[in-house]
Formats: C-alpha cells, sequence, structure tokens
C-alpha cells in the first residue's frame, strides 16, 4: 500500500539571466514553504534548481485529487473541436 501524500498548490518563481519564469504547480506539502528553492523536473524530465517558492495556498488535496493538467487539455479540445482533424487545402 503507497503512501497518501498531500499536495498544496503553490505560486513558484526562478531567476534566468534575461527575466523571470513564473509557474503555478502543486508540490507535495513538505516542501510546500513559502521562501523554500527547490529543484524541479522541466517537461524534458530533467531537474532544474533555483525555484523559489513564493505562494502557498490553504487547499490541501490528496494525491489522486490533483488535477491532471495534460487530461484537461485532452478534455476542452474534445469539447471544443480543437482535436479535430483540419482538412487539407
Amino acid at each position: 500500500m503507497s503512501k497518501n501524500v498531500q499536495y498544496v498548490q503553490c505560486g513558484l518563481r526562478r531567476k534566468l539571466a534575461d527575466g523571470t519564469l513564473r509557474a503555478i504547480s502543486y508540490l507535495p506539502q513538505q516542501f510546500a514553504k513559502t521562501g523554500r528553492v527547490l529543484k524541479l523536473k522541466d517537461d524534458r524530465g530533467e531537474w532544474t534548481d533555483g525555484w523559489i517558492v513564493e505562494e502557498v495556498g490553504l487547499a490541501i488535496v490528496g494525491g489522486d485529487a490533483v488535477p491532471d493538467a495534460h487530461k484537461a487539455i485532452r478534455n476542452h479540445r474534445k469539447q471544443t473541436g480543437d482535436s479535430s482533424r483540419r482538412p487539407k487545402d
């Protein structure tokens, strides 16, 4: 049986040479502390250091209740017809 991890939605910031990146993500509750510097995986699966937790949400959700962004995007595309094939010109 796996451990039930609790998640909190957090606002994150990472400084770059030419600006700042901002992101919103669900983090395990143990890492969701304002001012904490974290290392997170990017879209390619590589670890990126220097993410600072700026905001921590109030709601705590179980791992099974964390929204799946990929699933939400797929459902939106199906509902709006954006996933339909476009006719070739």
